[in-house]
């Protein structure tokens, strides 16, 4: 597990450059410049987006991650077999387009109390041809241990040129109308240039091969299948939300619950980067049948991932008012959604890698029930509460669909391998953070917000992780800081 919590800070530190651009123009700019119904179009968008193109894609980029790095090394049958699976994507995108503008009316009607989404939905058509174009090509590419170039686009020139384009229209030197054509141009801009590298790099090339795929197209398909429910389900759960806000309560709401959401998303990110480098690692134990290993994986994802982002909670509601202060008062109605979001993402985080011990073992197609259960949950849960109680309806629903999710899986895994995810120190590290958090309330600082904001979070991030050092409630936590004090001495 040492190698992991090594790798997931690595990973972590990366994630972190690209949020902290990310907070920059979705907390800071975004709010200031365009204002809540504005802001709320360009969230809404997304997320329409997002879920259509998972859609469309079906899972591919898994099947193409999984199987490509096993194909010999030769780019031209690599591109061969990449050309044929991706094949229903663009069949599917296709119909998707096609559909959109037989059905135009339809969809428009869906928002009938968002009149400016209205004007704009049509951006979906070219914003999810990019965004499905460059998941695909990007997972050629990260199939062939290219990671790099990819992130950058991802995670930071697609942001550089969105705030470009914002700061454009915050001197008037672009419209508003032109503004969100640049906004759909910075993932068009962002997906050719990943053509254009993945020509110059020889990684997509005109097949030499004559031969056959070795894999069956059952197997890939299957494959597929499976693996577009495990993904897609987090991802609709988290912006079915959104979207169906929108619907019911209009633009303006769907500003303000967006902005909440993203603040309460931010505590996933350890997941994000531990996921990276425990899935290898969980299909090589149980391949070996090392249920121990994976018992102990487990336990350590748990650990691990609760660690790190209880004190990034803890940290965002201290920090709450602060921040409110900072943004326009329109906002003010996602304080509490913040919270009841933030606390169902950090149950899931502490039920660990429930859902990749599930995906890797024998029990894969388990997770397509697990995942069935949640998209349904979730979607009737925020027709119904949405119209009743708004905004906060909407973080119930999502807060309770997430935790039905990680206790079915938890159950699971109990049942058919007797493992489970907790352990004493994970009461101890809960104790600390509610320790913490009275110590955050408690500092008052009279400055400036954001000097108040930096003051507490040092002084509560010093606190939270020199005790969790000090009582050794991560072990992986403890060698990292240890090897990490070892090289600074061996520099001096």
């Amino acid at each position: 597990m040492g190698i992991i919590i090594k790798q997931s800070i690595r990973n972590a530190t990366l994630t972190y450059l690209g949020i902290g651009l990310g907070l920059l123009s979705t907390i800071f700019l975004f709010p200031h410049i365009l204002g809540v119904e504005k802001y709320g179009l360009t969230r809404s968008l997304i997320a329409i987006t997002t879920i259509s193109s998972q859609i469309i894609t079906l899972g591919i980029p898994n099947t193409i991650l999984k199987f490509v790095p096993t194909l010999e090394k030769d780019q031209g049958g690599r591109s061969k077999f990449f050309r044929r699976v991706i094949s229903p994507s663009f069949f599917i995108l296709t119909i998707y387009v096609t559909s959109y503008f037989f059905f135009e009316s339809h969809w428009l009607s869906l928002y009938a109390d968002s009149p400016l989404l209205e004007v704009y939905l049509w951006l979906v058509i070219p914003m999810v041809f990019a965004s499905t174009t460059f998941s695909l090509f990007s997972a050629f590419i990260k199939a062939s241990l290219d990671t790099v170039f990819v992130t950058f686009l991802q995670d930071v020139l697609l942001r550089i040129l969105i705030l470009i384009f914002l700061v454009l229209y915050f001197f008037d030197i672009l419209s508003f109308p032109h503004f969100m054509l640049g906004f759909v141009g910075a993932y068009l801009i962002n997906m050719l240039i990943l053509l254009a590298y993945s020509l110059s790099q020889k990684y997509y090339l005109p097949s030499t091969s004559k031969a056959d795929s070795p894999f069956d197209l059952k197997e890939t398909f299957t494959y597929s299948f499976f693996a577009f429910f495990s993904g897609f389900t987090m991802i609709l759960v988290s912006n079915i939300d959104l979207i169906m806000v929108d619907m019911f309560e209009g633009l303006e709401n769907a500003g303000i619950y967006a902005l909440a959401m993203y603040m309460g998303t931010v505590i996933t990110v350890p997941r994000k980067s531990l996921a990276k480098v425990i899935h290898p690692i969980l299909t090589k134990s149980f391949n070996e049948n090392n249920l121990a290993e994976v018992k102990r994986l487990y336990t350590q994802s748990s650990i691990n991932q609760l660690l790190f982002s209880l004190i990034i909670y803890v940290g965002i509601l201290t920090n709450l008012d602060d921040l409110y202060r900072i943004l326009p008062n329109e906002f003010s109605e996602g304080k509490p959604i913040i919270a009841v979001l933030g606390l169902a993402y950090l149950f899931d985080l502490a039920t660990g890698s429930n859902g990749q011990i599930i995906i890797t073992s024998k029990y894969f197609r388990f997770d397509f029930i697990s995942s069935l259960i949640l998209m349904i949950a979730a979607v009737l849960l925020n027709y119904f509460l949405i119209p009743r109680y708004g905004l906060m309806g909407a973080a119930i629903a999502t807060a309770t669909s997430v935790g039905l999710y990680n206790l079915i899986k938890t159950i699971f895994l109990w049942v058919v391998l007797r493992i489970q995810p907790f352990k004493w120190h994970t009461l101890s590290i809960a104790v600390l953070g509610i320790i913490c958090y009275f110590l955050g309330e408690y500092i008052n600082i009279g400055i400036h917000p954001i000097f108040s904001i930096i003051i507490r979070s040092i002084i509560l991030g010093t606190s939270y992780l020199g005790l969790a050092y000090t009582f050794r409630l991560s072990n992986e936590f403890n060698s990292t800081i240890k090897d990490l004090v070892a090289k600074l001495t061996r520099k001096k």
